[in-house]
C-alpha cells in the first residue's frame, strides 16, 4: 500500500490543487502502464487506483488522484471521474471510456501505452536529429554576434586614425555593427513586439491556416510537420475505432487532439460528409489527400475493416517521419555550417581587406 495511502499525510498548498493544468507525459505514461498492469493482474479497479506509486508526481497529481479515489467510491464510472478532473487529456478519457464499455480496459491500457511510447520515441529521435543543426546555428551567431559587438569597433577605431579610403564591404560591415550596437535596445523590444504578434496571430483561426500553409510549405522541414500531424490523426482514430468508439466520434477526438488547425478543418469537413451519407474516402478525395492514403481507406471501406487501414497508415506516416528526419539529419547540419561559416568569412573578409590594401599601398 505504497501509493495513495503514504501520499494522503503530504501537505498540499491551495494552488497545487489547481496547477498544472495538464499532467505530465511520463507521470501519464506511468500511470497507463501501472493501470494496465494491476488491472491484468485481476486486481480491482479501487485497488488499482490505490496502489499506483509516482515518484516526483506534482501535487495537483497526487490531489486527483485521491479525488479519483473518492469518485470510484461514490460509484462513479472510472472515464467520468477522469473527465471531471480536467488533468488527463480527451483523448485519454474516452479511450477509457470505450474500454469501459467493451470490458477490455487493461487490453486498451497496454495498448494506449505502447502506442503513446512509441511517438514519444519518435519525438525524441527527431529533437536529437536537429540538436546538432540548432548549436550549429547556435554557435554561429554566438560568434558572429562576438565579432560585431566587440572586435568590430576596436577595429573601426583603428582604421579611423588612417586617412585611406575603406572598402565599400568594409564600410558596409562598420556600419551595420553601428546601427546594431545603438539600436539593441530597439531590436530586442521590436523582437518581443514580434513574437506576441505572432502568437496572436495564431489564436486566430483564420490567420493560423494561412501561417500553417507556409510553414507546411517550408522545403524539408514543412514536409516533415505534416507527416507527423497526420501520424499522430491516424494513431488516434487506429486507438479509437478499434476500440469500438464510432467513427464521428473517432473524427471528432481526432480533430479536438489535432494541433493543426488545418487538420482539425479537414476532420470536420468528413463529420459533416458523413452526416450527409457520404463516404471518407470520397470527402478526403474532394480535400486532395494523398493517394495512398485514400486507397487505403476504400481498401477498409469495402472489406470492412477501416480500423486495420487507419493502423496501417498509422505505421506508413510514422516510417516517413522517421525517414525524413534522418533525411533532414543529413541535408540540415551541412547547409547550417556551410551558412554560418560564409556568413563569418564574409566578416572576417569584410576585416582584413583594408590590411591588404594597406600592405599593397606599401
Amino acid at each position: 500500500m505504497e501509493g495513495i495511502e503514504v501520499i494522503k499525510v503530504q501537505r498540499l498548498w491551495p494552488w497545487q490543487r489547481h496547477w498544472p493544468k495538464r499532467v505530465d507525459h511520463h507521470h501519464l505514461q506511468a500511470l497507463l502502464w501501472q493501470w494496465a498492469q494491476l488491472l491484468s493482474s485481476g486486481l480491482p479497479l479501487l485497488s488499482c487506483i490505490t496502489l499506483v506509486h509516482l515518484e516526483q508526481g506534482s501535487g495537483r497529481l497526487r490531489y486527483e488522484l485521491i479525488q479519483l479515489q473518492n469518485a470510484l467510491l461514490r460509484g462513479v464510472s472510472f472515464s467520468k471521474a477522469l473527465s471531471q478532473s480536467r488533468l488527463f487529456p480527451a483523448t485519454i478519457v474516452e479511450l477509457i471510456a470505450a474500454g469501459e464499455a467493451s470490458g477490455e480496459l487493461a487490453a486498451l491500457l497496454t495498448q494506449v501505452h505502447q502506442k503513446r511510447a512509441h511517438q514519444t520515441s519518435l519525438k525524441r529521435r527527431l529533437k536529437r536529429s536537429l540538436f546538432m543543426p540548432i548549436m550549429t546555428l547556435f554557435s554561429g551567431v554566438m560568434v558572429s554576434l562576438l565579432i560585431i559587438f566587440w572586435v568590430v569597433p576596436q577595429v573601426a577605431n583603428l582604421y579611423s586614425l588612417g586617412r585611406y579610403e575603406l572598402p565599400a564591404l568594409t564600410q558596409w560591415l562598420l556600419g551595420f555593427s553601428h546601427t546594431v550596437r545603438s539600436s539593441v535596445g530597439v531590436i530586442l523590444i521590436g523582437a518581443t513586439c514580434s513574437y506576441i504578434g505572432l502568437v496572436w496571430l495564431w489564436s486566430k483561426p483564420n490567420v493560423r491556416l494561412k501561417l500553417e500553409w507556409v510553414l507546411w510549405h517550408v522545403p524539408g522541414l514543412g514536409d516533415l510537420m505534416r507527416l507527423h500531424s497526420k501520424a499522430d490523426v491516424f494513431l488516434v482514430l487506429s486507438l479509437t475505432f478499434n476500440a469500438g468508439v464510432p467513427l464521428l466520434d473517432c473524427l471528432g477526438l481526432a480533430a479536438k487532439s489535432s494541433q493543426w488547425e488545418m487538420i482539425s478543418r479537414d476532420l470536420k469537413k468528413c463529420i459533416l460528409g458523413l452526416q450527409q451519407g457520404q463516404k471518407l474516402s470520397q470527402i478526403l478525395t474532394k480535400m486532395a489527400w494523398p493517394p495512398q492514403t485514400l486507397q487505403l481507406i476504400r481498401t477498409g471501406e469495402v472489406s470492412g475493416d477501416l480500423g486495420l487501414s487507419f493502423t496501417q497508415l498509422q505505421h506508413y506516416f510514422e516510417a516517413h517521419v522517421t525517414s525524413q528526419s534522418q533525411w533532414l539529419e543529413q541535408l540540415l547540419e551541412p547547409m547550417l555550417l556551410i551558412l554560418v561559416a560564409s556568413f563569418v568569412g564574409l566578416i572576417l573578409v569584410a576585416l582584413y581587406l583594408p590590411l591588404f590594401q594597406m600592405g599593397q599601398m606599401m
